[in-house]
């Protein structure tokens, strides 16, 4: 073949990859997954039928007083023509949560018969709070209070698992026709003395209904789409199958790529709905590449929660992606509620819009219990903020993580990367991170560095370090065969197994490769060890500038079902892959940040690592960004919800690659997705190793000062960004936030997902996410906005208004909302480690009606836990009425150095260019008062005043 012919076919197949996008024919449809044709299958004809199988046996009812739940069977009767009909125990437990406004309840099977199968457990996988919840997060369930709903009476009773309080069901049962607001059903009323959230639960029919305040909420199983896959022999089968259900591989799986999976404990699968009433939105279940308003997936294809690796994926679709965090959100501006299905086994999701004030949601889950968490609050932030609070508050990241990141796969050795280091210094660009992918190993073997490209690793990180620049390099869980480290794991029984109980082996990177398990404690431990041998061995000094990038821990598996693990591979404690499959990335994840934490020792320092696959809980230790884009419009668009749906989930530490992974952008959409990345909490830009090297000092004079100036916008606010990333780990808060998290109150905000602000810093975004445009247009809440860069004022006089703006190609449509004070510093430096010395710059964005404005700093050494010990600032500034600005100090550390210099040199003031008349001002400082000179032009649009000598970790006021 001629090098024409070649480059030619080499360039239509990219050509082909680009515009078709993943091949979907390796991920099964929900019609070729056996559990969800089988559940969907199932809702179509109960709904038809109306048959009710399942209620709550009542003599089974009692409650715990040690741990405060309601404790009950749920019985599953299968009938039976020929012979008695068949009943299934699950036994169920209900609680109300301390600390928030919540409701858990789980669903378990009693009996499993034995597999005769050496290496699996026979019961359901139960462990997922182990990693899903915080470490050491207490669950203090509420005392309860229970009643007998009747027509007539309302009859209390407490009293602990006792014979009364079965009597006293007994009795009222069978003496009156036991009513609730849905019908005749016998039911009863659980409250707690906490809070006004209770619950109506169905015995007959198995239902719960939650009020707050006596209105409706939340309704499960109301269309009866609870379904429990009880476990059951292949020669048994036809007796414990209901009328209405399908036997659609049940014990076996014909998709193509996945037809070896024995299925052990044949047909397992949990499926529950829940219909939440006067909501018309649903968000949440990242991750996806689709709108952040979930759209209805009647007669399409559900969301799926999958982990799979998805180079090139689809985007407008509810494909599965590589993280899953199966929690659900709605909002109607009076009330917020959060549905958290902790499974993380294979998951799907239909969402359902019946009407304008119903939403409608069906979660499927191939194997596991059903454990569920209700959230309910005033406001959607607060059920992230409840969620974090149960499955742990994101990091508080290294200062310098937040800066801008420079990665490609690959760069090619040490002097490659320090050339990049040059050229970015030399253009006057700043930069923390810099990034080695594969290539950077012996022959792919994670834990080496290749000799004649990286041979002295300490030398590199020594010379990153003069600058305060980072490392960042990739480790991943698939290990290369007959390997000292793969020996290693298998000599200790580390690795993860196939069905028979041997080694499995797979194809990745390295070719033949095996798998760490670090679900279980022998896999940790050699994890860890393997990082402290690499690390203080390979690298004695300079190692705390050396952070780690675990990829392709979803796992990706080359020759794998559905391009990842085999479903039915064993780990540590005898699960399938099946029932863990969610969370094993987590577990490679946080294995590797406590590793890095124990390496770093004395110094204190903070890891930063970055995960591609990620579950419920993985923002504790981990940020992680959406994968294998494509260099194009639609991506850069795409990116927006992307990111919104995983901040408003307590994942807020992600970001996009820049200016997407694959393909080469042209100079437009390069500059456009700079512009619009800054903004993303991980801002980093990422390429292929096939694509034309793009690092900013290789562009077009243009072009380059644009992205240099997007680049800088990004440090100047660092101090801004950085306080949003702590307000995140106090409270579980989104730094990239939608519309409708702000103003949940305005329902034409819920479908808006490519306008968002920073965190509550009052900074709106648009970005330009599509080419050859110059103006764009935003829709406004109420109140005075000021445009960013000119400080132009916008005023809105109505609840909302859209509002068309300008955008050239130098311009970032961003504007301050009235009320806002930011903290930048602007002085260029190369690093953020740098400009710990440069003073502050506060720009106040007075609010229009009350001429009011206020803001928040967290500031600390940006590296170390030493503000877990109380070595922080915390400050509060602001502006009351037009008339005084004033500095209260919250916090102070007592070791004050730690924080670098705290001094203001500059105040700039946004103002109404038509009403401006200051005459003077005067700062007072303890007893001291002294005038300052200041800065105003007529029709200018800001006051600037500087010389003030002012600093942040002191009181101070300001009259105007």
């Amino acid at each position: 073949m001629n090098l024409t012919l070649l480059r030619f076919l080499l360039t239509l197949t990219f050509l082909i990859q680009n515009t078709l996008g993943f091949t979907d024919y390796l991920l099964k449809k929900c019609n070729q997954s056996g559990f969800c044709q089988r559940n969907r299958f199932y809702a179509t004809n109960i709904q038809q039928t109306h048959n009710n199988y399942y209620h709550i046996e009542h003599d089974s009812i009692r409650i715990d007083t040690t741990n405060n739940e309601l404790l009950g069977n749920i019985i599953k009767t299968v009938p039976r023509d020929d012979i008695q009909d068949i009943e299934i125990i699950l036994p169920f437990k209900l609680s109300f949560q301390n600390d928030w406004e919540s409701i858990r309840f789980i669903i378990d099977e009693k009996i499993r018969p034995d597999i005769n199968n050496n290496f699996l457990k026979n019961y359901r996988y139960i462990e997922t709070s182990k990693w899903a919840f915080a470490n050491g997060t207490t669950l203090n369930n509420l005392p309860l209070n229970v009643k007998i709903v009747d027509t007539i009476i309302e009859q209390s009773f407490f009293e602990a698992g006792s014979q009364l309080f079965n009597k006293f069901v007994d009795y009222v049962f069978q003496a009156s026709d036991i009513t609730n607001d849905q019908g005749s059903n016998k039911s009863i009323k659980i409250t707690n003395d906490f809070n006004n959230v209770s619950i109506i639960l169905s015995l007959d029919s198995f239902q719960i209904n939650v009020y707050k305040s006596d209105i409706l909420l939340v309704s499960i199983n109301d269309r009866a789409l609870f379904n429990f896959e009880q476990h059951r022999s292949i020669e048994d089968n036809f007796q414990n199958v209901l009328p209405e259900e399908s036997t659609y591989n049940m014990f076996a799986d014909d998709f193509e790529y996945s037809n070896t999976d024995h299925i052990p404990f044949g047909p397992e699968s949990v499926a529950l709905d829940f219909t939440l009433h006067k909501f018309n939105s649903l968000y949440g279940i990242p991750e996806h590449a689709d709108s952040l308003r979930l759209k209805d997936t009647t007669d399409e294809e559900p969301y799926r929660l999958f982990n799979v690796d998805v180079f090139q994926y689809n985007l407008n679709s509810r494909m599965p992606m590589y993280g899953a965090i199966p929690l659900l959100l709605s909002t109607n501006g009076q009330n917020s509620i959060g549905i958290f299905w902790n499974n993380p086994a294979d998951t799907w999701v239909d969402i359902h819009y019946p009407n304008d004030e119903t939403s409608q949601s069906h979660f499927m889950s191939e194997t596991g219990i059903i454990d569920v968490f209700i959230f309910i609050s005033d406001r959607p932030n607060q059920i992230t903020n409840s969620f974090t609070q149960l499955t742990g508050r994101p990091a508080l990241p290294l200062l310098s993580s937040i800066g801008y990141h420079q990665c490609r796969w690959n760069y090619n050795d040490e002097l490659d990367v320090l050339n990049v280091q040059e050229n970015m210094d030399k253009q006057d660009i700043p930069f923390d991170f810099i990034w080695l992918d594969l290539e950077y190993t012996d022959e792919k073997k994670y834990f080496t560095w290749k000799p004649d490209s990286f041979g002295n690793p300490t030398r590199m990180l020594q010379k990153l370090n003069k600058y305060g620049r980072q490392l960042a390099i990739l480790i991943d869980p698939h290990l290369k065969t007959n390997y000292h480290i793969s020996d290693e794991v298998e000599k200790n029984e580390a690795a993860t197994l196939n069905d028979k109980g041997n080694t499995y082996i797979g194809r990745c990177w390295p070719g033949d490769s095996i798998w760490i398990d670090t679900m279980g404690e022998i896999g940790r431990k050699l994890w860890s060890a393997f990082f402290k041998d690499f690390i203080t061995i390979q690298m004695p000094k300079y190692i705390d500038n050396l952070h780690i990038w675990n990829d392709m821990n979803e796992p990706s598996i080359f020759n794998g079902p559905e391009t990842t693990a085999p479903k039915d591979l064993i780990h540590k404690d005898g699960f399938e892959e099946r029932a863990i499959h969610n969370i094993y990335g987590l577990t490679v994840h946080e294995t590797t940040y406590d590793a890095m934490k124990n390496i770093y020792g004395t110094s204190d320092k903070r890891p930063f690592i970055l995960t591609r696959s990620f579950y419920a809980g993985s923002q504790r230790t981990a940020a992680t960004w959406t994968g294998d884009n494509i260099a194009n419009w639609d991506y850069l668009k795409a990116s927006i919800p992307m990111v919104l749906s995983n901040n408003i989930v307590g994942m807020p530490f992600i970001g996009a690659d820049i200016a997407g992974f694959d393909g080469n952008p042209s100079a437009e959409l390069l500059t456009r997705w700079y512009q619009a990345g800054l903004w993303y909490p991980f801002f980093r830009a990422h390429a292929h190793i096939d694509t034309i090297r793009r690092e900013p000092y290789l562009l077009d004079t243009d072009t380059r000062n644009i992205v240099r100036d997007s680049i800088r916008l990004r440090y100047q606010l660092l101090p801004t960004l950085y306080s949003a990333f702590h307000t995140a780990s106090v409270n579980g808060n989104a730094i990239m936030k939608p519309m409708f998290f702000k103003y949940p109150e305005i329902k034409e905000f819920y479908d808006i997902d490519d306008q968002f602000y920073l965190g509550d810093y009052g900074i709106l975004v648009k970005p330009v996410t599509s080419p050859e445009t110059f103006t764009t247009e935003i829709r406004f809440p109420q109140g005075i906005f000021y445009d960013l860069d000119t400080l132009h004022a916008t005023i809105i006089d109505s609840e909302i208004k859209d509002v068309m703006v300008n955008a050239p190609i130098d311009k970032i449509p961003a504007f301050i909302e009235g009320g806002h004070v930011l903290f930048k510093r602007e002085i260029y430096r190369r690093s953020s480690k740098l400009m710990v010395n440069d003073p502050y710059t506060l720009l106040i964005a007075p609010d229009i009606l009350s001429g009011s404005a206020t803001g928040k700093l967290y500031v600390d050494d940006g590296e170390t836990f030493s503000y877990e010990s109380g070595e922080y600032l915390d400050t509060v500034v602001t502006l009351v009425n037009n008339s005084m600005l004033k500095n209260v100090v919250d916090h102070q550390p007592q070791n004050s150095e730690s924080l670098g210099n705290t001094l203001i040199d500059k105040i700039v003031i946004a103002v109404d260019k038509n009403n401006v008349n200051i005459n003077e001002i005067t700062v007072k400082v303890c007893s001291e008062t002294k005038q300052v000179n200041f800065e105003h032009q007529e029709g200018e649009t800001s006051v600037t005043i500087r010389g003030l000598g002012l600093h942040l970790d002191e009181d101070w006021e300001i009259l105007f």
